[in-house]
Parts: structure tokens; C-alpha cells; sequence
């Protein structure tokens, strides 16, 4: 299982004198000469793991803190953030705070490479649309999270607060005592918090799972 989420436009500062150092970040023989692109200019000399940096409703949902330190260490080993400024990191990479919108045509070839890695893996996407053309999916075995709210029979698509639906799923999914294996599998572990309906993949577009909101 893997799960692709995106950043938070609200980021805390860090608070760590530990070095920035671009070759100890996740797939750096990859995106190491863009990062030093990406990064050059900017202040290295607080950092914090990512998952510090990151402060959005998604990571309030995923409750970080709270989880068991297994429970934190599998999420590191499972969990991929998608960045403008340093392509992919784990949550334990060690980061510095930024600001800066997301430049597909820089990253897209490089994280395609890396992508191609996990091509036989489960994904599930919970990435927001603006991270979207920076992951080659394969549609056969990736799951994308969409949020709706749900008012007698009107069905409406929920923006900023699906982020905080989607990092519960995540934590949910992060908490079981074993991954899933199929998009049946997530929608099995999903129907423990959520209504929700899962629909197959269609015109190379991969399966989706709607979580619907009361």
C-alpha cells in the first residue's frame, strides 16, 4: 500500500537546527540536481520533518501525534507527500518551512520515473487536483478519493474540507493491522467511518472511492 497525499498551503515554521541536507531526503538520486534548483535561495538553517511542516485540515485529520510510534513508522514506510519544492518526501524528511506553488513541468518526468517503481503497488490517491499531473497512475491499482456532502438526494462535491476527510481515511488506513490489497479492500476498511461507493476504472481513469458526507 502506498498513499499519495498533497502539502498544506499552511505550513509551521521549523523549529530544529539539524542541517538541511538534500541527499538524506526520500528518492534522492532522483530529484536531488532539481531540488537544488527548486531549493536554492530559500533559508536552510531550521528544519523539521514533514510532517511537522505540514499543518492543513489533512493533517489535523491524520492526528500525526496521536498515533503509536509503530503506527508512525509504518505511515513513514507508506505514506508519500507530494511538494512543489522537493517533489516527493516522507514524513520523516527533514525539511524547511516554504512557500511556493507546484511547477508540473519540472517534476513531472523525474517523479514519473519513480512512479513507474510502484506500478504493481496499491495506491490511493488523496492528492488534490493541483498535485494531480505529477504521479504517472496506473489505473488498474490506484484508488482516488473523492468527497462529497450528501442532502436527501442532492450530491455536492466538498473542496478545503475533503482535505480533512481524506487524511482521516488515511489514518484510519494507517491503524488497521494490515494493509489493504485490493480497491475492495480500502472500501471495506473506508465503510468503518464513511458511506461510501467505490467504482471501477473507466476510460483510463482509475477506480474511485466517494466518501459521502452526511
Amino acid at each position: 500500500m502506498l498513499i499519495l497525499l498533497p502539502p498544506s498551503e499552511k505550513k509551521k515554521s521549523a523549529t530544529s537546527s539539524e542541517k538541511f541536507e538534500l541527499s538524506s531526503l526520500t528518492f534522492s538520486a532522483e530529484l536531488s540536481g532539481i531540488r537544488s534548483q527548486t531549493t536554492a535561495g530559500y533559508d536552510h538553517s531550521q528544519t523539521s520533518p514533514a510532517i511537522e511542516i505540514y499543518d492543513g485540515v489533512l493533517y489535523q485529520g491524520l492526528g500525526w501525534h496521536s498515533l503509536s510510534a509503530t503506527q508512525r513508522k509504518r505511515a513513514n514506510s507508506r505514506v508519500l507527500i507530494v511538494s512543489a519544492l522537493f517533489g516527493l518526501v516522507k514524513p520523516l524528511d527533514q525539511i524547511f518551512q516554504y512557500k511556493a506553488k507546484i511547477d508540473s513541468k519540472i517534476w513531472r518526468d523525474a517523479i514519473a520515473t519513480i512512479s513507474a517503481k510502484f506500478a504493481s503497488e496499491l495506491v490511493i490517491d488523496c492528492r488534490s487536483s493541483t498535485y494531480k499531473n505529477v504521479w504517472a497512475v496506473n489505473p488498474e491499482n490506484t484508488v482516488e478519493v473523492r468527497v462529497f456532502k450528501v442532502a436527501g438526494s442532492e450530491r455536492t462535491v466538498i473542496t478545503h474540507m475533503s482535505k480533512k476527510y481524506r487524511g482521516e481515511l488515511t489514518r484510519h488506513l494507517l491503524t488497521q493491522a494490515s494493509d489493504p490489497v485490493t480497491p475492495a479492500d480500502v472500501q471495506r476498511i473506508a465503510a468503518q467511518l464513511f458511506e461510501c461507493e467505490l467504482h471501477p476504472p473507466t476510460d483510463g481513469q482509475p477506480w474511485v472511492l466517494n466518501l459521502l458526507i452526511s
